[in-house]
């Protein structure tokens, strides 16, 4: 039931309450009571009146609520959404801070890793710097050796183009003393078949030793006193010579002398000079060249 039909209800079961002592003094008193039912018919269109009024205004009022009920419940929906979507944007700013802090973490591990590595690369840094400059202490030795070792290369091309020239010079001078040799052993020969075999009294005084190799050296130093003259050459026991070998100097295609080994060293030979004739043939003088033949 309607409030306003309740309120009025009440108000005619009041009137009628109040209707029905009047009905009493009525029938006592009609005329004092027309007068008062007059008056209270007056009241009660007044009071319907007001009611009336009451019922217009209770329908305004509730038509207001109404309104402003639906603009509440508006209002509290837009507040729940808005609510859900804080509540949304709460749990995704919750997520993302989780997952910042797992991000912290991780950045936290990767910057320890970061400085242990960075320290490890300092350490290994600092000891590569070491080995480096250890290393270039070791070329820069190693680049002066070099050119040492170039200086000395190039003074050994130097001195073998030298003993290569020396050595062709030693050929022609031995090939020209071979020659002579020969056209001395041609005189033997025609003087032989002219005169007779000599007897073999040279060597045998001389008591040498035939070579069992070709050799050529030459005259390093050459020392004279009262008991001889001694002659030292550049060849020793490595290129095969023998004490009591009988080798022949020679200047050029000149025969000089004999020389009868009479010590060996390993790259050095001394021996003594025999038949040297200064006054016909020259003295045996220190460059001069020393030839072994094997078999004679």
């Amino acid at each position: 039931m309607h409030v306003l039909t309740k309120i009025f209800v009440v108000l005619v079961s009041l009137l009628a309450v109040m209707l029905t002592p009047l009905v009493v003094v009525y029938a006592r008193n009609e005329g004092t009571y027309r007068s008062r039912f007059l008056d209270a018919s007056s009241q009660a269109k007044a009071a319907n009146a007001s009611l009336e009024l009451a019922k217009q205004g209770f329908a305004s009022s509730e038509q207001r609520l109404i309104s402003e009920k639906q603009t509440l419940e508006s209002d509290l929906s837009n507040v729940r959404k808005e609510r859900d979507s804080k509540d949304g944007d709460l749990r995704r700013f919750e997520t993302e801070m989780a997952a910042a802090k797992t991000a912290q973490s991780s950045m936290s591990t990767q910057l320890a890793t970061l400085a242990a590595s960075l320290k490890a690369d300092s350490e290994l840094k600092e000891l590569l710097v070491g080995e480096l400059r250890g290393e270039r202490e070791k070329a820069l030795a190693a680049e002066r050796r070099f050119i040492e070792i170039d200086e000395r290369l190039r003074k050994t091309e130097n001195d073998l183009q030298t003993m290569e020239a020396a050595r062709r010079d030693l050929q022609e001078q031995l090939k020209q003393v071979v020659d002579e040799k020969d056209r001395a052993l041609g005189e033997v020969a025609r003087y032989i078949a002219y005169v007779g075999k000599l007897p073999e009294t040279r060597r045998a005084s001389a008591g040498g030793v035939v070579p069992d190799r070709d050799l050529t050296a030459a005259v390093l130093n050459v020392r004279r006193s009262a008991d001889g003259v001694l002659a030292e050459i550049s060849a020793g026991s490595r290129d095969g010579v023998q004490e009591g070998w009988l080798m022949t100097i020679a200047d050029g295609g000149t025969f000089i002398g004999n020389l009868r080994i009479v010590k060996v060293d390993v790259n050095r030979s001394t021996g003594v000079v025999e038949l040297e004739d200064a006054a016909a043939r020259g003295e045996a003088k220190p460059g001069q060249r020393v030839i072994a033949k094997a078999g004679g």
